[in-house]
C-alpha cells in the first residue's frame, strides 16, 4: 500500500511539473536541449572522443547553410537568442604555452593526454582553433543561464555523405568583463555568463585525431541544441 501511494505521488508530481513548464512556454525540444547540454566532461571513457554515429540532425539546405563572418542566431524560449559569428579557423600542429596556457584547457584534455601540463600537443592530434564572436541578443525565460559554446560542433562529411563529428571542444578562452563572466562551476567550463545585449570575442579549440579528414577544407560546423533546427557554417 505504501509503495502504491508513493508511485501515485511521483506520477502526480511529474504531471504538475510538466504543466508548470508548459505554462512558461518551454517546448519539448527546448527542455530536451537543456537536458542534453554537456559541458567539459562528456561522460565517455578515458581517452574516448564524443564520436560514434552520424549526426542525425536536419541536413544542410538553402535555409540553414551559412558562412564564416556571417551572424547566425540560435533561439530558445528557455535560454533566449544568441548570435554566433565564426571569424577564422586555424589548424595547428603544435602550441605555444605563452599563447595557450594549460589553464585554458579542460581537465579532461589534460587527463586524457591530449595536451601536457606544459601545453605540449599530443603528436597524434591536430588542434583546430576557432575565433568566435558571441552576442546575447535576448534573455530567455530561464534567467542567469550560461551560454554554452560547445553547441558549436566541428564536423565533416564522409564519402557516403554522412555528417560525422571531427573532434571534441576542450579549449575556451576569453577576457572577462562586467557583462561576461566565467562560471565558478567546473561543469560549466565551456560556458559564459553574458548579460543581455553583451558580446565577446573568444577562442575555442578542438582536438582532432590526425587522419580524420584528408583535406582540412572539408571541415565545417553544426550549430544548435535542437536537432530539428541545426544550422551549418562553412568556411568561405
Amino acid at each position: 500500500m505504501v509503495r502504491h501511494k508513493s508511485q501515485k505521488l511521483a506520477s502526480l508530481l511529474f504531471v504538475m511539473l510538466f504543466f508548470v513548464l508548459s505554462c512558461f512556454g518551454c517546448t519539448k525540444n527546448d527542455l530536451k536541449g537543456q537536458m542534453q547540454k554537456v559541458i567539459g566532461d562528456t561522460g565517455k571513457s578515458e581517452g574516448e572522443f564524443e564520436f560514434g554515429g552520424a549526426v542525425t540532425d536536419v541536413l544542410p539546405n538553402d535555409q540553414n547553410a551559412h558562412f564564416f563572418t556571417e551572424k547566425v542566431f540560435v533561439e530558445s524560449e528557455a535560454t533566449g537568442i544568441v548570435a554566433y559569428t565564426i571569424n577564422h579557423m586555424t589548424i595547428l600542429t603544435n602550441l605555444d604555452s605563452k599563447t595557450f596556457p594549460v589553464s585554458d584547457f579542460s581537465q579532461r584534455a589534460k587527463e586524457n593526454g591530449w595536451i601536457s601540463n606544459e601545453s605540449v600537443l599530443n603528436s597524434d592530434y591536430d588542434f583546430i582553433l576557432v575565433n568566435l564572436s558571441l552576442e546575447k541578443v535576448k534573455d530567455g525565460i530561464v534567467k542567469n543561464e550560461a551560454t554554452l559554446v560547445n553547441t558549436l560542433r566541428l564536423v565533416y562529411k564522409n564519402e557516403s555523405g554522412e555528417i560525422l563529428p571531427a573532434g571534441d571542444m576542450e579549449y575556451f578562452s576569453f577576457e572577462e568583463t562586467d557583462s561576461a563572466k566565467h562560471s565558478e562551476n567546473p561543469n560549466e567550463y565551456l560556458g559564459v555568463y553574458l548579460s543581455e545585449g553583451a558580446s565577446i570575442d573568444c577562442s575555442v579549440g578542438y582536438f582532432m585525431p590526425k587522419g580524420t579528414v584528408t583535406n582540412t577544407k572539408d571541415l565545417f560546423f553544426a550549430l544548435g541544441v535542437n536537432p530539428e533546427k541545426t544550422q551549418y557554417i562553412y568556411p568561405k
